[in-house]
């Protein structure tokens, strides 16, 4: 007997893949801290751009490729989108270098609560009193963090601003968001090519060059590094085509959550009076902003 996936399995099974993999990721990172991390950024946005190329072109889609280069405003937000892309992974993998994860998971829970602003101050979207209730608290959690010398969350800001950015520029492009990602990466390949061959012919900046490594280890991890990035990226658009969008925000948060654990019990990152407040404020103001509005109700009878 044939045995299939039913499309909401088939999302769900996207969703929770490419979060789970995220929320995991900083393991796979940390091992290449030897490495230096412009050229670890270019090798994942190489090789994820020829993965996913393939991935059109096996898929007959080659020739849609075009339609990123047809106005000059959509290459303008498509190339807007690729810098958004790149700032947030230098600035994740900054975190991961410097042990920083909780304030890595600390930006992705407030990026929906900083897409939102954007929304309100861009796209001029009305908020109800849920949603002003729900940015006071997300502002008043990272205030906390500023005022009371804990430290500005620098590392969180720039994590949420940049994915908050590239999801405005996303919501008004009128394109496939999959084929638009390709050309993002596709995009910044040439800058990424031309990097590693300056790093792996100079040696600079100091640090290891992952083909200068003298094994095989540092060539393979340069590969992985673009299928790491690249799978979850697939799984991530399949979970978005398949289930209400809803369901799929809801599933992100195994992201930063997996990451607040790995920074917790893994790496033994503190976690201070301080950062309990803030997170809790956050948590608060997802409840409000996203949680059924019966559930934040009691049943009259």
């Amino acid at each position: 007997m044939k045995v299939g996936f039913s499309d909401r399995q088939r999302g769900y099974l996207g969703a929770v893949s490419s979060n789970l993999i995220w929320g995991i990721a900083p393991l796979y990172f940390s091992y290449l801290v030897l490495f230096p991390m412009a050229e670890i950024i270019a090798h994942r946005a190489l090789w994820a751009a020829v993965f996913l190329f393939v991935i059109l072109l096996v898929t007959g889609q080659g020739g849609a490729l075009a339609q990123g280069f047809v106005y000059p405003r959509r290459t303008l937000s498509l190339a807007a989108g690729a810098i958004m892309v790149t700032a947030n992974w230098t600035a994740y993998l900054y975190a991961v270098d410097t042990n920083q994860l909780v304030q890595s998971a600390l930006g992705y829970f407030l990026y929906p609560l900083m897409a939102i602003g954007l929304g309100v101050v861009v796209l001029g979207e009305r908020l109800g009193r849920r949603g002003w209730l729900a940015l006071f608290c997300a502002t008043a959690g990272v205030g906390l963090k500023a005022t009371l010398l804990d430290g500005f969350p620098f590392v969180a800001l720039a994590i949420g601003s940049s994915f908050a950015f590239y999801a405005l520029i996303r919501k008004r492009l009128d394109m496939d968001p999959f084929l638009a990602m390709v050309i993002e990466l596709l995009m910044i390949a040439p800058l990424a090519l031309a990097l590693i061959t300056y790093l792996t012919l100079t040696g600079k900046p100091a640090g290891a060059s992952f083909f200068l490594d003298g094994t095989s280890y540092g060539i393979l991890m340069a590969f992985t590094s673009g299928i790491i990035t690249s799978v979850p990226l697939v799984l991530f658009h399949i979970g978005n085509r398949y289930l209400p969008l809803s369901v799929a925000g809801f599933l992100f948060y195994l992201n930063p959550s997996l990451q607040l654990l790995l920074g917790l019990l893994v790496f033994a990152e503190p976690f201070t009076n301080v950062d309990m407040v803030a997170f809790t404020l956050i948590w608060v103001a997802l409840v409000l902003q996203f949680a059924p509005t019966r559930w934040l109700t009691s049943n009259r009878p």
